[in-house]
């Protein structure tokens, strides 16, 4: 009798690296950083919430980290929090250490491979006094940080991401306002992308130090947020133009500074910063939509661009498009021009019932075995995310999460798209019938 046990339709390559990702601020709360601060501002937050215990992932992540394994996922990516490991500066906490290296003796015990985060969006209190990212000795500072992390998790971790989405981080906080420390500033905003290929640099530089210095291996990235740029109307040059500057600043500028070290116009001169040159050893990417883009003389802040979805596209509850070629083109694009393994660092659907997810998982990661086929080096995919948490201005109102999670008693549930992701993990590719 022939078997009726469906196998994948796509393969995914040999030992593809396949989990959840999260980010420490979102899942555990409870830590004194700039964003702590933040959520308490009168109409910070879209839902008027503040992350308070989050998703106590400090005190469950063992349960939580044995469901994610028990779903047949091999990696786990999670960030470090500053401000738990050094409360004060100069002084580290090393109860905090010790979690987070028990954090990843878990994720080797329950075979998941740990990929880590230095730093996720969040500050601590006394360095954003200094002046966040844009005080001198901001880069000092975070080498210092990573030396610590990588002292002690050197012998465990071998996938290394300095900073997460450095370019969104000077886009919301400092040009636009809706993210800490809430300036509106183009001369600021390119002031901390220049800071940020600083710290990562002083970052990657004590995370190889440390691991030679231990013998063992340090894949340095950092996570690269990529959303694609479209003219509305492709003929028209200015569409073409108005899609082409925000392209160049916020999908390719930050990775080229990393390749070669130099700063290139609009947001340097060609000024070169130590250390970061040949900084990558692999390419994280965020990948979430794609955006029309049209020309717009009244908006000089957004250079003079106009975003907005594709209304011929289905969307999530945020508002964003959904279209996995979009994942494809962004995955071949940028193996194409630096040919750096990648790994997607973040893929995912803000749905509030479950209802689009397991389609688009199954879509997304086909998305990816595609862009493999045409040649790509894509080492992994990490799904945003595990958990229902605190999407940063958003507050609890978005929900990425394959578990849901009651706020009032921190019970987990898992949605239909858990076990779709299950199916796929398990398999190591994708079955026929969720691609039907």
């Amino acid at each position: 009798m022939p078997s009726t046990t469906l196998q994948p339709v796509i393969t995914l390559p040999p030992g593809f690296l396949l989990g959840c990702a999260s980010a420490a601020h979102q899942v555990e709360g409870g830590a004194h950083n700039d964003w702590t601060r933040f959520e308490r501002e009168p109409g910070r937050i879209v839902d008027g919430s503040v992350s308070g215990a989050a998703c106590d992932h400090w005190n469950r992540y063992p349960e939580d980290l044995a469901d994610l394994a028990a779903l047949g996922q091999n990696a786990h990516r999670f960030s470090l929090e500053w401000s738990r490991i050094e409360p004060e500066p100069g002084r580290v906490d090393t109860e905090a250490v010790d979690h987070y290296v028990d954090v990843t003796r878990r994720c080797a015990e329950l075979g998941m491979e740990p990929l880590v985060t230095l730093h996720h969006f969040t500050l601590p209190l006394w360095l954003a006094d200094r002046g966040g990212v844009l005080a001198p000795e901001a880069p000092v500072l975070f080498g210092r940080y990573a030396e610590i992390c990588a002292r002690a998790l050197a012998t465990r971790v071998r996938w290394w991401t300095t900073i997460n989405e450095p370019v969104i981080l000077a886009t919301l906080g400092y040009l636009f306002g809706d993210w800490p420390p809430a300036h509106r500033s183009l001369r600021e905003a390119f002031a901390a992308l220049r800071a940020l290929v600083a710290m990562h640099a002083a970052a990657a530089r004590a995370l190889r130090a440390e691991a030679r210095r231990q013998g063992v291996e340090a894949r340095v990235s950092i996570a690269h947020h990529y959303r694609g740029m479209i003219p509305q109307r492709p003929r028209n040059p200015l569409d073409r133009a108005a899609a082409a500057v925000p392209d160049w600043v916020l999908n390719r500028w930050f990775v080229h500074a990393c390749r070669d070290g130099r700063l290139r116009p609009p947001v340097g001169w060609g000024q070169r910063v130590d250390g970061a040159e040949g900084s990558l050893d692999w390419l994280g990417v965020n990948y979430y939509t794609d955006d029309l883009c049209s020309f717009d003389p009244r908006s000089p802040q957004r250079l003079f661009t106009r975003q907005r979805p594709d209304p011929s596209l289905p969307v999530s509850t945020y508002g964003w498009t959904i279209d996995a070629g979009g994942l494809h083109r962004a995955l071949v694009r940028l193996w194409r021009e630096h040919g750096l393994p990648i790994v997607v660092t973040e893929n995912g659907v803000a749905d509030r019932d479950d209802e689009l997810r397991p389609r688009y998982i199954a879509e997304h990661l086909g998305a990816v075995a595609a862009a493999v086929a045409d040649g790509a080096e894509v080492l992994g995919y990490l799904h945003w995310t595990a958990l229902d948490n605190f999407e940063w201005a958003q507050g609890y109102s978005q929900r990425f999460g394959l578990f849901a999670v009651d706020r009032s008693t921190q019970v987990r549930r898992a949605k239909p798209s858990a076990e779709v992701f299950a199916r796929i993990c398990r398999a190591g590719g994708i079955p026929d019938d969720l691609l039907r």
